[in-house]
């Protein structure tokens, strides 16, 4: 009995001895006692793309229409653009500011823009403006659908079969976190795997989700689908 003690008590002073030694050293030990983060951080980039439906009064025949977005790092500074045409799609990709500033300008004349809109950004997110119109430098659109991906820390259901209630979900990129609401009602399609139609119930706080949805007014998005990871 008393030498199965002290062989217990030898190996765990070794075995802390083994730790400190790492650590004196300056060498980086990573030991995995259970238990992950999944509150990683995100892709870097993000999308904005949408659809030009009209513009008024009309461009110069010949001419393109140069839609612009902002770099996180610096406001001043237009990182993406890319070139379209009314009744056509535009697509930018970069690491946008989180109010990215989207301006409108007809090629050769971008110095005034034709217009120009804030769109909330959540970190790496793909965001779809959809039908945008430029009437007499007054930009508005039906409705920006949103796809992300966060960490589900609260929720908020109405009662165990329903899927009306609401999350809130968090994502972490670059030390930086953003929270968003997500409501979610009966025409919710919450899924897990195969699994489809399942219950707000089902979604488990600090599980990892991706968000479908209609963007609101701030930092809300209204659920399509949320698809539990």
């Amino acid at each position: 009995m008393y030498a199965e003690t002290y062989s217990s008590t030898v190996k765990t002073y070794l075995f802390f001895l083994f730790i400190s030694l790492f650590t004196v050293s300056g060498c980086g030990l990573d030991i995995d006692f259970g238990g992950s983060n999944n509150n990683e951080d995100v892709e870097k980039n993000e999308v904005i793309m949408g659809f030009i439906k009209e513009v008024t009064p009309d461009i110069s025949e010949g001419s393109n229409l140069i839609v612009k977005a902002n770099l996180i790092k610096d406001e001043a500074v237009a990182c993406c653009e890319d070139t379209t045409s009314e009744n056509d799609d535009f697509y930018i990709e970069g690491n946008l500011d989180p109010k990215s500033k989207l301006q409108f300008f007809e090629t050769g004349n971008e110095e005034i823009p034709l217009g120009i809109i804030t769109i909330p950004v959540f970190p790496g997110a793909t965001i779809d403006i959809q039908d945008i119109n430029i009437i007499n430098l007054v930009v508005t659109y039906s409705y920006v659908n949103i796809n992300f991906e966060g960490q589900v820390i609260s929720k908020n259901c109405l009662n165990d079969t329903s899927k009306n209630g609401n999350i809130t979900v968090e994502i972490l990129s670059e030390g930086i976190i953003t929270e968003v609401r997500v409501n979610l009602t009966s025409s919710t399609d919450i899924e897990r795997g195969d699994e489809d139609n399942l219950p707000c119930e089902e979604i488990v706080v600090e599980r990892k989700v991706r968000v479908d949805g209609k963007l609101e007014l701030g930092e809300t998005v209204n659920a399509d689908l949320v698809d539990i990871l």
